[in-house]
């Protein structure tokens, strides 16, 4: 069995099966069964076998509520058990005024839907592709008067920043799983998005969902709607157009080999690759990370006990994190989007999360911290410095254990820790030899990364810098020394995307522009040290 993660979700259905009671004030009622409901990738069950269900919450104090109100109390929950592949539960009403106004409104046919409370600790993939909930908690019982929006297929209700309500008119529950919004977030459609919001018609389907839950988990709408980040990448501008091969007309079907598809050449992405944290969906707002910048001191006292110890509580501060927006512009034509054989979808939601990625990273390595830029770690107040000469000079591996070292006399040098280096810087390193003639940089590693020295891995970027100056010198490359753990990527919010289907009507282009807002933050700057003053071959 699979052990998954669930927020609190909700599944409705009909009060029609109500039952006659001895007891005037109890309500009999069935809350869910085993109707499978179809989702996007199959058929959703929720097991009603003897060890399926864990009664405890609602054996324990379990209410029945008005809406999944926690303040709405209609009655208490006597009993719940299983009646063949049903769930049922006697209620006993309430005797405050909204529970008996609600108690009448049943009884007259005007409240007629029911709906649980629930979450899922375990579910298993069926031979048939089903999804079945093996291990499932009723939490609480309501009555219902919104049944599901129809017309997006699943509705929703927010409960609060960490419930969320998913409802579906007169049929079993639906159930949201953090898994089922990846999988939609991956089968997102840009070019649907874009082709709905061209047309005036708005969002809808998966698109529209996503967007949701996004605006849901931020607090942040939008005009446009929110992509998914599968990945980052190279602010470019382009224009993907049939008529002219280079920008797109290349793509269009005539005996084409889309699996030979060639793409741009990128930049590797250098600071995730060592470790760099990323926070997403971070709330629109400025964010603060409390951080001690000095810790407390021990002291030795006397062994008689007349001694006291100093006070020492060290101090605090907090790394300060607020949104910077970047973005990257892009065009593509009726006709490509009609013909083009490697879809237009991919390459379109590629080429613009790779552009965002690639200038978030070589922002988090040399950002400027003006102009509402973050500030890169080359930028940064406080970290290690190795100087090679007053112009510059060719890097040797006595300079980078020196650079090593400016980390390690700090105490923050750690075994996840590792070089960023540049292709130049590179080629110039795997020339160095030791006095036996064996190579410093083993030449002959199979992959980017694997590469070592000082015992630290050495990570190739060209988004470290090799433009730098120095005195006379120019065009001199930057070596980066450290633990990346301690680079924080602040993402707020996702990816959001606008579209212009006006500015070339006459042409039929259609213009898109995605917006992300990040910011770039070091915890403790003595982590890293730099060389800035590189000459290479």
């Amino acid at each position: 069995m699979e052990k998954t993660d669930f927020e609190l979700v909700t599944r409705n259905q009909s009060l029609s099966d109500l039952e006659e009671t001895s007891n005037e004030d109890e309500l009999i009622f069935s809350f869910s069964s085993e109707k499978p409901v179809q989702r996007h990738f199959g058929q959703e069950v929720l097991g009603h076998d003897v060890d399926n269900i864990d009664f405890e919450r609602l054996h324990t104090g379990g209410l029945l509520l008005f809406n999944h109100h926690p303040d709405k109390v209609l009655g208490r929950i006597n009993d719940a058990w299983i009646d063949g592949k049903k769930a049922r539960a006697s209620v006993k009403w309430a005797t405050n005024p909204l529970a008996q106004e609600v108690r009448k409104d049943v009884e007259n046919g005007i409240i007629t839907s029911v709906s649980v409370g629930y979450s899922i600790d375990e579910m298993e993939e069926q031979e048939n592709g089903t999804l079945r909930a093996t291990r499932w908690r009723p939490h609480e019982v309501s009555l219902v008067t919104i049944p599901a929006d129809d017309s997006v297929g699943v509705g929703r209700s927010i409960q609060s920043t960490t419930t969320k309500t998913m409802t579906q008119h007169n049929v079993e529950p639906i159930q949201t799983i953090r898994d089922e919004f990846a999988r939609e977030s991956e089968e997102f459609s840009l070019i649907k998005a874009a082709q709905s919001i061209a047309s005036g018609r708005g969002l809808s389907g998966r698109e529209r969902e996503v967007t949701e839950e996004i605006e849901r988990r931020t607090g942040q709408r939008t005009s446009g709607f929110y992509m998914p980040s599968n990945g980052w990448g190279n602010l470019k501008q382009r224009a993907y157009k049939v008529g002219t091969a280079s920008l797109g007309g290349d793509l269009v079907a005539t005996n084409k080999m889309p699996e030979e598809f060639i793409d741009v050449v990128r930049n590797q992405l250098a600071v995730s690759q060592l470790g760099a944290r990323t926070m997403e969906g971070l709330p629109k707002g400025n964010i603060e990370i409390p951080k001690r910048d000095t810790g407390a001191t021990a002291y030795f006292i006397a062994g008689d006990g007349d001694d006291s110890i100093t006070e020492s509580t060290g101090s605090f501060s907090t790394l300060d994190l607020s949104p910077k927006t970047i973005g990257c512009f892009s065009k593509y034509s009726r006709l490509m989007e009609m013909q083009a054989l490697p879809e237009v979808e991919a390459l379109l939601r590629i080429d613009m999360i790779e552009a965002i990625a690639q200038k978030i990273d070589q922002t988090a390595i040399n950002g400027s911290g003006s102009s509402n830029q973050p500030t890169g770690i080359l930028q940064t107040t406080g970290i290690g410095s190795v100087a090679l000469a007053t112009n510059g000079a060719a890097p040797t591996i006595d300079k980078l254990i020196d650079l090593k070292g400016e980390v390690a006399i700090d105490s923050l040098d750690a075994d996840n820790a590792g070089f960023l280096i540049n292709s130049k810087t590179e080629k110039t390193l795997s020339k160095l030899k030791d006095g036996d003639g064996r190579y410093l940089l083993d030449p002959y590693v199979s992959y980017v990364g694997e590469a070592s020295l000082c015992g630290r891995r050495v990570v190739t970027s060209n988004n470290v810098p090799s433009n730098l100056t120095k005195g006379s010198g120019s065009n001199l490359s930057a070596i980066i020394y450290g633990d990346f753990s301690q680079l924080m990527i602040a993402m707020f919010a996702n990816i959001e995307v606008l579209i212009d289907p006006y500015s070339d009507f006459a042409s039929g282009k259609v213009g898109i522009r995605a917006l992300a807002s990040f910011d770039i933050g070091i915890r403790q700057a003595p982590a890293f040290a730099a060389i800035k003053d590189c000459v290479t071959a």
